[in-house]
């Protein structure tokens, strides 16, 4: 399992159930990163398919030129028996290296939020904040505990508000280490920079 969190910052933590809120934007996130695997997965798997279901067919597809009209390929029985020799050990090939990737996707990104819906509970993990101004480019920083976002960027005021001895309270998803939200005592902070 990879460390997700720096233990040296972290001041506490504490455990809650999910408001809500933080269900509908851990759904909202899971919505997210399925339609992105299956947008990915289901366009090769169909491909696949198609070759298959169409057979040696699938190979002619023809040209379409100003100087050639269509012109469609003769298949014969040599070209037939080459076809159903390799096209069953390409595609599944092709469909193992496939599911390697696209699992190795689904449990970096996806199993770990569908862990966290279902466990129904989010870490709260309070640490002494770290700020890093950029004025020059009017963008603030906030060293945090995780791996993941080691800096979140803040807007000015959020900024400027943030004492050095006191705590900042980091809402994250235990499994997939999603931040829900950052909190300067009863204070939420803008986020700017929390793509994931």
């Amino acid at each position: 399992m990879i460390k997700k969190i720096i233990t040296e910052r972290i001041t506490r933590t504490e455990e809650r159930p999910f408001s809500k809120e933080d269900l509908q934007l851990l759904k909202s996130k899971r919505n997210k990163q399925f339609l992105i695997l299956a947008s990915g997965y289901l366009p090769f798997i169909a491909f696949g398919l198609y070759i298959l279901f169409m057979g040696p067919q699938s190979l002619n597809t023809g040209r379409h030129d100003n100087i050639r009209p269509y012109m469609k390929m003769n298949i014969d029985d040599e070209q037939r028996n080459r076809f159903w020799t390799v096209a069953p050990y390409f595609l599944g090939f092709m469909f193992l290296i496939l599911n390697i990737y696209f699992g190795k996707l689904y449990f970096q990104s996806l199993r770990p939020l569908l862990k966290d819906i279902k466990l129904n509970k989010k870490q709260l993990i309070f640490f002494k904040p770290e700020k890093t101004a950029m004025a020059l480019f009017n963008k603030y920083y906030l060293t945090t505990p995780l791996y993941k976002y080691q800096q979140i960027q803040v807007n000015a005021d959020d900024f400027n508000n943030i004492s050095d001895h006191n705590d900042l309270c980091l809402e994250v998803g235990p499994n997939s280490v999603f931040v829900l939200r950052l909190l300067n005592g009863e204070k939420e902070l803008s986020i700017l920079n929390n793509s994931d």
